[in-house]
């Protein structure tokens, strides 16, 4: 149990000090744009932090390099998170969230509950609906049902009897989403 909870506090803390020094290169930005393919996607993606659009380029490399090309999974890839940059989501907020759903997603829960009547509980209550409201901004940019289906679901879970290619999709999204 103790090596577990090591473990996991190593692995956040690494990714909390990445997420200090994100910077997107050139490379990064070329790639974007060869898989962003309209004005309205790329502009969603640019009004994401910097440290955001690292983590998406991030799961996008991780997802090619286990050999994924579809579509619909790069664009989710570079999407899913596009709601949290107008959550009102400080680095201290992504730290306690990060902390909550790794050992105590229950409480995360209750810190949302009534977020949107409590100021200091709605980045908790936003970090939540963050999916939801990622997805309808795709939609709104012109994103494919596919990738629109993708983003609201990247943080849901898949049922274990299911072989749809679309949650096929979704286990890819989530597994290269939890490496980065």
């Amino acid at each position: 149990m103790v090596s577990a909870f090591l473990q996991k506090a190593r692995y956040r803390s690494a990714q909390f000090f990445r997420a200090l020094g994100a910077r997107m290169t050139a490379d990064d930005r070329a790639l974007v744009e060869s898989v962003l393919t309209t004005p309205a996607q790329r502009a969603l993606f640019n009004r994401m932090p910097t440290a955001d659009q690292h983590h998406a380029v991030a799961v996008l490399r991780t997802l090619r390099a286990e050999g994924h090309d579809h579509p619909a999974l790069m664009q989710a890839a570079l999407l899913h998170d596009a709601a949290k940059s107008e959550a009102g989501i400080t680095i201290f907020h992504r730290v306690v969230v990060v902390l909550l759903e790794a050992f105590r997603p229950a409480w995360l829960a209750r810190l949302a509950r009534d977020g949107e009547r409590s100021f200091w509980r709605r980045p908790f209550a936003r970090y939540l609906t963050h999916p939801a409201i990622g997805a309808d901004w795709a939609e709104a940019a012109g994103c494919q049902p596919t990738v629109v289906s993708l983003i609201r679901r990247h943080q849901s879970p898949i049922p274990l009897a299911s072989d749809s290619l679309e949650d096929q999709l979704l286990m890819a999204l989530q597994a290269a989403d939890g490496k980065n």
